[in-house]
């Protein structure tokens, strides 16, 4: 956490230094955190913050987050927001990276976009120590977008509650998605393996569906097969996978040319 914090002192005097003031904030209008918050939750560690930093967003993972945004709207039915989680089969299959492409990608169309670490065993989202921020693990986030927030875009980090029981609780996964009613488009949770998780089948169910984040070469189809069957037992959609780091035999643009 120290490091995490260091970082955010920096990115804030350097700015400062320069004569930018803060960095804007990725949240609904207004400067309280809390700000169009649809109620308070009742647990105060669940309340959205601004997210420092990000992940890198290439030409490559806007088009497909955007082709991603646009399928599951066409499968999600229309109502006031939508609630998804992005999980996988077993770890290491970069999870954090793609829902975050994602929610960044939505938050640059102007969507109201919430990021929840619903990750315990492995959290990639922390407070800083001033409890006014939610930070990046360093492993994870972009050092391009160190000290700047996405605009639109506020996360609620993994609590310490949930760190220590390594889980957070269906109870809290739909406090937060009520909660959010009214003041976010999209509520994006990154959630543990399937496989090696077995909460993860419960928090699907609590949500609009489940999108499957696939390594490329490395996914086995029988453990990808078991955790679609734990999800659907659980009560949770499949809504469809992402095909994760593959490897183009032939340049990327002649992809796209045919």
């Amino acid at each position: 956490m120290s490091r995490i914090y260091d970082a955010l002192k920096k990115a804030e005097s350097k700015r400062e230094h320069l004569g930018l003031g803060p960095a804007p904030i990725g949240m609904p209008p207004g400067h309280d955190p809390n700000a169009g918050w649809g109620h308070t939750p009742a647990d105060p560690a669940l309340a959205p913050l601004p997210l420092l930093g990000g992940v890198d967003l290439t030409e490559d993972a806007i088009r497909e987050t955007t082709a991603l945004r646009v399928n599951l709207e066409n499968t999600l039915p229309e109502r006031g927001i939508r609630a998804i989680m992005f999980s996988s089969a077993q770890a290491g299959e970069g999870t954090s990276t793609v829902s975050l492409q994602f929610a960044q990608s939505l938050a640059h169309g102007s969507m109201r976009v919430l990021y929840v670490d619903a990750h315990a065993r492995r959290p990639v989202c922390y407070a800083d120590d001033t409890q006014r921020y939610a930070v990046l693990d360093p492993r994870i986030a972009s050092a391009a977008m160190a000290g700047f927030m996405t605009p639109n875009l506020a996360a609620i980090p993994a609590t310490e509650e949930a760190v220590r029981a390594g889980l957070i609780s269906p109870q809290a996964v739909r406090s937060i998605v009520d909660s959010a009613m009214g003041s976010f488009d999209w509520v994006i949770f990154d959630g543990p393996p399937v496989v090696e998780s077995p909460d993860s089948a419960s928090l699907a169910a609590q949500l609009d569906g489940v999108v499957l984040v696939l390594h490329a070469g490395r996914a086995k189809r029988p453990v990808v097969t078991r955790a679609v069957d734990m999800l659907r037992k659980s009560g949770g959609r499949v809504l469809g996978t992402v095909l994760n780091r593959r490897v183009h035999e032939i340049p990327g643009f002649i992809y796209r040319r045919i």
